[in-house]
């Protein structure tokens, strides 16, 4: 029975992949920090739980693995976690446990957009840790998946504009032109087990997207005419949005940060989208949203 570790599996998209795969004949250990985000998990059969800190970091915790997943990210960065510690820093030490446990297969979350010139420090540190994986990974089986923005019952997107449309009769929007191409977690987690033993796959990059490109302000109106909903939305300009921004960081909840904004002026939607090369039919945000009134974040 092969071994899987997953990193950064207690979020909305590992919870979603960890149920799929403990329908199929493998084990899973799944690494957190906290090991009590991780109780939702615990149930799972075929599931182990380990709690991992900066001074016992892998040690030989993965000593038996045959792939490891890597889920991790963050999208704001704290006073003590910096994007370049979260990612490729993180990624840097889970490579050197892999090479010293000699784990052959890595498939990597990423994010469409990366780029050695963005202007985001997310997307450049996303950028940074691909080259990690590709230098310090490069005689094994890496695969890098960049998806857009991820939809589905506990995402922390498309559920944030859900409530703002549910409670707030006018809605400012920020970078109401920025693009993004949404996929749904099923087809995204669909698409992580088909990489994990499929050898066409083994070092390349693949980008996600959903069946259709939306601006921001697509979105929201999509959201509203589902909800039935006649909110105001006002689009505000790139100069009126960074203003916006810097007010709302000034809140002790971290809804968006000047970074994301920047990172939202990078078009998130695909040329070519390489999820037509797992799945035949992708799901609809539009039909997501008429099928799904519930909000959970």
């Amino acid at each position: 029975m092969k071994v899987i570790s997953i990193f950064g599996g207690t979020g909305f998209i590992g919870t979603e992949l960890i149920n799929q795969l403990v329908k199929m004949p493998v084990k899973i250990i799944v690494f957190t920090r906290k090991k009590k985000k991780a109780n939702h998990l615990k149930l799972l059969p075929k599931v182990t739980i380990l709690e991992i800190s900066s001074k016992n970091f892998l040690s030989d915790n993965l000593e038996g693995s045959d792939i490891i997943i890597n889920l991790v990210g963050i999208l704001h960065e704290h006073q003590n976690v910096k994007f370049s510690m979260a990612h490729e820093d993180f990624v840097t030490k889970l490579i050197k446990a892999a090479l010293k446990q000699n784990i052959k297969r890595l498939i990597h979350l990423s994010a469409l957009g990366v780029s050695k010139t963005s202007g985001s420090r997310y997307l450049y540190s996303k950028y940074k840790t691909e080259l990690v994986i590709r230098n310090k990974f490069k005689s094994h089986d890496w695969t890098i998946l960049r998806p857009s923005i991820v939809f589905g019952p506990n995402d922390k997107f498309i559920n944030l504009f859900k409530i703002f449309v549910r409670f707030l009769p006018v809605i400012f929007l920020v970078s109401p032109k920025s693009e993004f191409q949404p996929i749904h977690v099923d087809d995204l987690v669909d698409i992580i087990i088909k990489t994990i033993a499929d050898k066409k796959t083994y070092m390349k990059t693949y980008n996600l997207g959903g069946p259709k490109k939306f601006t921001l302000y697509e979105i929201v109106k999509l959201i509203t005419k589902c909800d039935k909903k006649s909110n105001v939305v006002i689009s505000l300009n790139k100069t009126m949005s960074y203003l916006f921004v810097r007010l709302l960081m000034l809140s002790p909840v971290k809804i968006i940060t000047t970074d994301n904004l920047k990172s939202m002026e990078t078009s998130n939607t695909v040329m070519k989208n390489d999820a037509y090369s797992f799945k035949r039919s992708l799901k609809a945000l539009s039909t997501y949203l008429t099928n799904h009134k519930k909000i959970n974040i």
